[in-house]
């Protein structure tokens, strides 16, 4: 039995997904699937710009998800981008219960020393609707050698008319840190959570991240 009854629900998401997919395009140099549980993916080398930044030929990323359906891993070209898509990071409450969304990133990079990055910039979009009393509740978390977060409530809302909607967003670096001098991997680790409260019918889907990778070398 499906977890939601709302009429529209096949169509919207395959509208969402073809605009998730559209607008990362740009950024894809290598892309491939990781599966729920944690099944590792390895991108092609990150190309990134001339001045300080290390050997494109030397930095690979890793990523893998837990409780956010099938991710599909992009790595920019030239600007040191990146975005993660998401199948399945979903939830809400319907006339069989009540669903919460937990979907948990890892993303390691591998670089030569000499180098550092702050934790990258963090954009999360996706989807909210509500009826009557319906509260969603959505939260990011970010840590690299430190922890910063973010969070946004949403009432009497329907983000699906404006296609996908960016639900929050986070600067690089601050409170989550940068990688240390000398090391020569670090790992970003990502928290994506929404909480359904009050009463009345809702959704909420996290479509994909995405962000800048800030390089620069150690002093």
């Amino acid at each position: 039995m499906r977890r939601f009854q709302f009429a529209n629900e096949l169509l919207n998401r395959h509208v969402r997904s073809c605009l998730a997919m559209l607008l990362c395009s740009s950024l894809c140099v290598a892309c491939a699937d990781t599966s729920d549980e944690g099944e590792i993916v390895e991108s092609m080398p990150v190309a990134l710009d001339d001045g300080d930044v290390p050997d494109p030929s030397q930095v690979s990323v890793k990523a893998t998800a837990s409780g956010c359906g099938t991710m599909n891993t992009q790595v920019g070209a030239v600007n040191t981008e990146y975005a993660l898509t998401f199948d399945d990071a979903r939830g809400g409450r319907d006339d069989f219960g009540t669903y919460d969304v937990a979907c948990d990133v890892e993303v390691t990079y591998t670089f030569p020393a000499g180098y550092t990055f702050d934790a990258p910039s963090l954009d999360v979009f996706g989807d909210v609707y509500t009826e009557d009393a319906a509260v969603v509740t959505v939260q990011a978390s970010q840590s690299l050698a430190g922890t910063a977060s973010v969070s946004k409530t949403f009432e009497n809302i329907d983000t699906d008319v404006e296609g996908v909607f960016e639900l929050l967003s986070m600067p690089a670096g601050g409170q989550a840190g940068s990688a240390p001098c000398g090391a020569t991997s670090a790992t970003v680790h990502v928290q994506l959570r929404a909480t359904i409260g009050g009463t009345g019918r809702a959704s909420v889907e996290f479509n994909y991240i995405d962000g800048l990778i800030p390089w620069r070398r150690c002093q």
